[in-house]
């Protein structure tokens, strides 16, 4: 039997070196190079569908030279922080080609996870939905014959 299915938030850091090497590279100019780079990743993880849809909040750049590390938060639904881990790893190296048609090598992935506080969501459903605490049952529904019938289950916050 599987474990149950779990909120992940999955912090990731992706490295990369700037291969560029060049005896006319004017390192005056390394900071317009990064900015470049950076908005280079931005635009390839913008066009990813996958990765739209699980990365919150920004893509943020640590520039040292000419090693640069992206680090974002990349939210899912998986059976362990293993699989999560995993699954976040994947997705970046599924754009590895696209990276480094820059002119940049991806050195290193790290993928850290942690189960998420979904407690501010269950505050949300609660004022949306009232608290389940306080959710009564209902009496059988009659149809349109008169007869009475048995209510439904009430679906679970998963399946809402």
């Amino acid at each position: 039997m599987s474990e149950e299915m779990r909120d992940y938030l999955v912090y990731t850091k992706v490295s990369f070196l700037l291969t560029f090497n060049s005896p006319e590279f004017n390192s005056l100019i390394l900071r317009d190079v990064q900015n470049a780079f950076a908005a280079h990743v931005k635009a390839v993880f913008e066009k990813n569908e996958t990765l739209r849809e699980y990365v919150s909040g920004d893509l943020d750049f640590w520039c040292q030279g000419r090693e640069v590390d992206l680090h974002y938060k990349f939210e899912c639904h998986d059976e362990s922080e293993a699989e999560a881990e995993s699954f976040s790893r994947y997705c970046v190296n599924g754009l590895r080609k696209k990276l480094e048609a820059w002119g940049c090598r991806m050195t290193g992935i790290e993928c850290r996870a942690e189960e998420a506080d979904m407690s501010r969501l269950d505050r949300l459903e609660d004022t949306v939905f009232g608290p389940k605490e306080s959710a009564q049952k209902q009496p059988p529904a009659e149809d349109k014959s008169g007869k009475k019938t048995s209510s439904k289950k009430k679906n679970s916050r998963q399946e809402r």
